[in-house]
């Protein structure tokens, strides 16, 4: 990018930086440095009564699982299907967020004496969510189905298994339709008329609450004066895991399970996720949100992305350490694989989509029939960041992932054309759409145009929002202490972005594939900017810098680091 960008006020790399509204913190936070206080006001934190909880998130503050619509009913089903010695299958989606959900209930159902049996339908053969042909094969070995991060929305799917004598249990946190499906219970926050006071929660959480108020259920009428009781926070672990991969809001009882997961996964006690962080290079003992996002979530949605997830449920169930190194190495061999195959797809799909901007294309659809279903979200999120455009990518069969930016609602966008396709769903950021192959032409410019309506003419300037201004003399490892009380991080309580305006550049240099290794002001701070290197040519002498504070370990000695989001010249 050239660096005559900056005469329109833009950063190095293009973007447009959007400053908070101030926020008058006064004295209802004390305790807190006033940068620190300025941050929790902006997320949620008003007062100094407030900080407390969100310093120190407690298990005893979690509403009652009981408040859930149809939970009553859900653990009547299964206290039933105890009694009767009846076989429970639980289905299962094949990401993380489904993985862990089956394995929290398998996990539970066994410790309490149940019948059980699961499935993760193939991706590539099946799809998402319940299908006709499971249904069948499945009543006849099962009969009670709880499905778990899906079946909300399975309408005919739910009536042909009622049809079968196979009760269902939905345990599910999408948007549920306006007539929810034929089911004994239908777990999920977002119903109309659901009391339970959090909405956001994963399928993992619910699947946790599902567990919890079954062990009430079994606690009062004396089940475990024969049988020992569970410990359910030994199942924190994989809700954490779970909630961290969904990219689900981390604020309330979200906080609070994966403030409490992270310090169960200190322990290191279940043998699969031992096994997976050794491959990933996780250190147990100073496990973070932001491991469970980048080193062990893509390992597990690698199996589901590029063949059956079963594997990844096993891994967390299994009890013996062997097997779950044969288990995790082969996760970790998915994820090389899946990584392969999304940077050849990044690159044909990047050639195509340059194209589209060289036609001014407001929105870029992509297609190939070659193209695997698996990594199709990857690669359009990978173009978004690259293009700053609107992407949807389309391969086998016609089925096709769309990621989007800041500003534009995509469901919203697809939904406008959605006459053109066969089938569509998702949310805001990310949508999935199925479409015919002789109407992706058709599709495509009709999304264009739509794009084009909402935002107007291309190209669209990205921005970048810092949370707050840092003097950078005042950068020290006791302010990123402070920093570091704010976690865990993650969707609605991100890594604090701060701007140090001003800073000299006493030293560039690039290091590895394409990243910028600087030092930065009066103190030389050290500064790692990844995938930046194209950007030391047109380096100013002065620079603003955008950057996350983090921790630099070396010779045994510790200093603070910049992990610079962005630069701009220094006016």
């Amino acid at each position: 990018m050239d660096a005559s960008r900056n005469s329109d006020g833009l950063s190095l790399t293009g973007k447009r930086w959007v400053w908070p509204e101030p926020q008058n913190v006064g004295d209802r936070i004390a305790g807190v440095a006033p940068l620190i206080g300025e941050i929790l006001v902006r997320r949620g934190v008003a007062s100094s009564a407030e900080l407390s909880h969100y310093l120190q998130p407690s298990l005893t503050s979690l509403d009652d699982p009981m408040s859930m619509a149809d939970m009553a009913k859900a653990v009547e089903r299964i206290l039933a299907a105890r009694a009767q010695r009846q076989t429970i299958v639980v289905f299962g989606d094949y990401d993380v967020d489904g993985v862990s959900s089956t394995a929290i209930l398998i996990g539970f159902f066994r410790a309490i004496g149940l019948k059980t049996m699961f499935y993760i339908p193939d991706r590539r053969a099946e799809g998402y969510g319940l299908n006709a042909q499971a249904v069948r094969e499945l009543a006849s070995q099962a009969q009670l189905l709880v499905t778990v991060d899906c079946g909300i929305t399975a309408i005919a799917e739910i009536e042909l298994a009622r049809t079968l004598g196979l009760d269902v249990i939905v345990v599910d946190h999408h948007q549920p339709p306006p007539t929810l499906p034929p089911s004994i219970a239908n777990l999920d926050p977002h119903r109309a008329d659901c009391g339970y006071p959090f909405k956001d929660l994963c399928a993992a959480g619910v699947a946790f609450f599902l567990a919890a108020a079954l062990r009430r259920a079994l606690r009062d009428a004396g089940a475990f004066a024969s049988l020992p009781e569970p410990d359910l926070r030994d199942s924190l672990d994989l809700v954490a895991l779970a909630t961290v991969a969904d990219m689900v809001p981390l604020k309330g009882a979200n906080r609070t399970l994966v403030a409490a997961g992270l310090r169960r996964m200190t322990a290191n006690k279940r043998p699969g996720l031992k096994a997976l962080f050794e491959v990933a290079n996780v250190d147990a003992a100073q496990v973070t949100a932001t491991d469970l996002s980048f080193r062990i979530g893509p390992r597990i949605n690698a199996r589901g992305r590029i063949g059956n997830a079963l594997e990844a449920v096993d891994l967390m169930l299994t009890d013996d350490p062997e097997r779950a190194r044969a288990l995790a190495a082969g996760l970790d061999k998915a994820n090389r694989e899946r990584r392969d195959l999304e940077v050849q797809t990044v690159e044909i799909a990047a050639g195509r989509a340059a194209a589209g901007l060289d036609a001014n294309r407001a929105g870029l659809v992509l297609y190939d029939p070659c193209w695997h279903p698996g990594i199709l979200g990857l690669v359009a999120t990978r173009l978004v960041s690259r293009f700053h455009r609107p992407a949807i990518v389309i391969g086998e069969n016609g089925k096709g992932s769309g990621r989007t930016f800041e500003g534009l609602d995509l469901h919203a966008t697809i939904e406008s054309v959605g006459h053109l396709l066969e089938r569509f769903g998702g949310h805001r950021a990310a949508a999935g759409v199925t479409v015919r192959q002789d109407r992706v032409d058709e599709f495509s410019h009709a999304f264009d145009a739509e794009v084009r309506r909402r935002l107007g003419e291309p190209p669209f300037v990205p921005t970048l929002r810092p949370d707050a201004e840092v003097d950078a003399d005042t950068l020290s490892l006791s302010l990123l202490g402070q920093i570091e009380r704010l976690a865990p991080f993650g969707q609605a309580n991100p890594e604090p972005l701060m701007v140090a305006r001003r800073m000299k550049v006493k030293d560039l240099r690039r290091v590895g594939d394409n990243h910028l290794k600087l030092r930065l002001g009066d103190k030389a701070h050290d500064a790692i900017g990844f995938g930046l290197a194209g950007l030391a040519s047109q380096m100013p002498e002065w620079v603003d810098v955008a950057f996350h504070l983090n921790r630099n370990t070396y010779g045994g000695r510790e200093s603070v680091q910049l992990k610079i989001e962005d630069l701009r010249r220094s006016s």
